[in-house]
């Protein structure tokens, strides 16, 4: 008699395997592997929705197994090719297949499932498969939708000549509407967290069908069940905004060399600038190098003083504010700046220290009208006071968007300013004399590219105190550079150093092979990987006593706000088993606080990606 086995929706570890659960005479016709069930859990007085998994015989034929209750729609929601991806990659980060899960497969929708009929897939026989780099183009090209990138026609280029399936990545909603652009005329599914839930089902089901063979999407994207997998292709790997905030924490990068090893296929990393990590797979010939590089804009540095008072407020030296003002009589100039609002920060004026908010405990920032505010949760709090020093006097540090965009309308009186970032989003902007701000990562497409790109607050930039400070504003800076004009320029503004010069003469890769030497000096990520665990003092005491924990660097540990926190650096041989020995001390204590995110580089440094 065969039994069902069914991995159950629960976040609790110790749920993290396959029950066995008895098929009973009046549902033997309706389940089928894949399939969402409901199933008694306990002393059947509890009932939870599971997928199951698996068909055949008992794990132990001696126990008296619990009967499934009910068949939740007759969709194989779940393919053989999908579960050992999702095993796989939260056994490589210590976490629950039913978390991952519940990102991959979006909630059911009834009235969608009537549409659809669809078989239980077979497990695929991966073919071997190529993984590559490839160095995307600079520029802006025009489509019938509207402007794209150059980089993003190559990336559409891939998809076409493709055979069989293929999922492309990309960090975020603007990246997906470019990538759109320059697919025009190849059918595609978009994969985002966009429509109502029925539309993200339907489209879930679209791709499990059959019916659609090319999927485009942010980070889930990577977990779409399509079929005869021929082609991954992961856009800006480097970016964080691929590092998924839930838990187990997997970041894209990982999960595509996964599925790749699982269904193969080709793998590509396609992107504008290098990454550490990626640099790492160069040395080890584990991914092929990019067979071409890019051709650059223009770039320049300006460290000099300004003659104009507004210029000089708006930290814009003499010689790239004639850069911008002679640009301007072409077409449009893009401003980059670090931070949004006014005044990224509040300080007390007597001793500097940073105010935060009382609610939230994030750092307030200023705006325009002088008062203090709070971005996360919007509390304005009136009658600061300092912690350190008492002081009730209060001070703004550091210039953000805004307060640029101001400045700028008054040094260029006659020019159109715009501003966007996360409160004023722009996808493009019309192909008119203006002065574009924004912060990094929210620049606006403009047809035919900027005539100029200034970066300003580089300076601050570079001396934040962070792991991957270098590496993010290459990324930051060479992003922004893909949006130049033929003959345009790019200005780094107030930007001195060995950095600044490897930037502007375009030796991108010089730079991320210094930053992995350093890091393979120090023995930080990506040359180990960092176990970032969380819990009481004993509590980590005991993950340090476990025997596949010996003999690994351990940092801290530190004070954190769920108690305290160790970071373990573990050579990549001897990882797995630390994750699997730290899992199963968690499955095995009935109440623990440990937590474990893998991979957490944010304990290096403390950048706002916002």
């Amino acid at each position: 008699m065969d039994v069902a086995r069914v991995l159950v929706e629960s976040p609790i570890p110790r749920l993290d395997r396959l029950l066995d659960y008895a098929i009973p005479d009046r549902l033997k016709s309706e389940v089928v592997v894949g399939g969402r069930v409901r199933v008694p859990l306990g002393r059947g007085t509890r009932h939870i929705d599971g997928f199951v998994v698996e068909l055949g015989p008992p794990s132990n034929p001696l126990l008296h197994l619990a009967e499934i209750d009910s068949v939740l729609g007759p969709i194989p929601v779940v393919t053989p090719a999908l579960w050992s991806l999702v095993r796989a990659v939260s056994d490589r980060n210590g976490g629950s297949a039913s978390d991952v899960l519940r990102i991959a497969v979006p909630k059911r929708a009834v009235r969608v499932e009537k549409k659809y009929s669809i078989a239980p897939r077979q497990s695929p026989t991966p073919a071997p498969g190529a993984r590559t780099s490839l160095a995307l183009d600079y520029g802006v090209t025009d489509t019938q939708e509207g402007p794209t990138l150059v980089g993003f026609v190559q990336v559409a280029d891939r998809v076409r000549s493709a055979s069989g399936g293929v999922v492309v990545v990309v960090p975020d909603w603007r990246d997906l509407q470019l990538l759109g652009r320059a697919l025009e005329g190849t059918p595609h599914v978009v994969w985002d967290s966009t429509g109502t839930p029925s539309e993200r089902y339907a489209r879930y089901l679209d791709v499990l069908s059959g019916e659609a063979s090319v999927v485009i999407g942010t980070r889930s994207a990577i977990y779409a069940p399509v079929a005869d997998l021929g082609l991954i292709i992961v856009v800006n790997e480097g970016d964080p905004l691929l590092d998924e905030p839930l838990a187990p924490f997997v970041h894209v990068r990982d999960a595509a060399i996964l599925r790749q090893s699982l269904e193969g296929g080709d793998l590509v990393f396609a992107s504008q600038t290098p990454s550490v990590e990626l640099h790492r797979f160069h040395d080890l010939k584990y991914v092929e190098p990019p067979t071409s590089r890019q051709s650059l804009p223009t770039m320049s540095i300006a460290n000099d003083t300004s003659d104009d008072g507004n210029a000089a407020r708006a930290r814009i030296p003499s010689s790239a504010w004639r850069a911008v003002r002679e640009a301007l009589t072409r077409g449009p100039v893009l401003v980059q700046v670090s931070r949004p609002g006014f005044s990224p920060s509040v300080v007390c004026s007597a001793c500097r220290t940073p105010h935060k908010c009382a609610q939230c405990t994030t750092p307030l920032a200023g705006n325009r009208e002088g008062t203090s505010l709070c971005r996360v949760c919007g509390n304005q709090p009136v009658g600061l006071v300092c912690s350190h020093c008492g002081g009730r006097d209060i001070s703004f540090a550091g210039v953000g968007s805004l307060r640029t965009a101001d400045e700028l309308g008054r040094a260029f009186p006659q020019t159109t300013v715009i501003l966007s970032d996360a409160e004023h989003r722009h996808l493009e902007v019309p192909r008119n004399p203006a002065l574009v701000v924004c912060t990094r990562g929210a620049e606006p497409i403009v047809s035919g590219g900027y005539e100029a790109i200034l970066i300003v607050d580089g300076d601050k930039e570079l001396m934040r105190p962070g792991l991957r400070t270098s590496e993010n504003c290459l990324r930051w800076w060479g992003t922004a550079a893909a949006l130049c004009a033929p003959g345009g320029s790019v200005i780094i503004a107030n930007v001195g150093g060995g950095f600044a010069g490897q930037f502007a003469t375009g030796q991108w890769d010089d730079i991320v092979s210094t930053e992995l030497r350093d890091r393979r000096a120090l023995g930080f990520p990506p040359v180990t990987r960092a176990l970032v665990v969380t819990g009481s003092i004993p509590e980590l005491n005991s993950v340090r006593a476990l025997p596949e924990c010996q003999g690994f660097r351990v940092l801290g540990p530190a004070p954190v706000k769920t108690g305290h926190r160790i970071v373990i650096l573990a050579d990549y041989t001897r990882a797995t088993a630390a994750v699997s020995a730290i899992r199963a001390l968690v499955i095995s204590t009935s109440s623990t606080s440990i937590r474990v995110h893998c991979d957490d580089l944010g304990v290096f440094d403390e950048i706002d990606e916002n």
